[in-house]
């Protein structure tokens, strides 16, 4: 397999996200000029009549997988957004393992470290934590797609 560019990994995850909504009859449209905004999504109205609510706007952050050099075996994930970030959710995706969060900016800020003027989320993956890891993927459990997206969208 080729090497991807960071902008090719950074599509692939929102490809990896639009297709978590729309199993769950969410449908998204990428905006091609809103540096802060990634996708607009809403519920499919032929599928979920009564569900005219309002878009929801999302910031996709995708990651690849780092490790420390004095411990290769420690792996961690790290997504960062600006201050200013005006998306109602940071989608978070791990292009390894093709897993994906739905996390409302206000908690993932809550949640980040400050950054100068960012905010940046790192957790370490399951097996692959050093025993001082404070953030560990199973505090993110609520986040999931698979448990976000219904709640998010009201199609419980």
């Amino acid at each position: 397999m080729a090497e991807l560019t960071t902008q090719q990994t950074g599509r692939c995850g929102e490809l990896l996200v639009q297709y978590m909504l729309l199993k769950y009859g969410v449908e998204s449209a990428p905006l091609t000029t809103d540096p802060g905004i990634d996708l607009v999504a809403f519920p499919n109205v032929t599928a979920f009549p009564d569900k005219r609510g309002n878009p929801v706007t999302i910031q996709v952050k995708t990651s690849t997988h780092r490790s420390e050099a004095s411990d290769p075996m420690c792996k961690w994930l790290l997504w960062e957004i600006k201050g200013d970030c005006r998306a109602d959710y940071i989608a978070t995706v791990d292009f390894e393992r093709q897993k994906s969060w739905l996390i409302p900016t206000k908690e993932f800020i809550e949640k980040a470290t400050h950054a100068g003027e960012n905010f940046r989320l790192l957790w370490y993956i399951p097996g692959c934590e050093p025993a001082r890891a404070k953030k560990r993927e199973e505090k993110f459990k609520e986040y999931e797609m698979e448990t976000a997206i219904p709640k998010v969208f009201g199609i419980e």
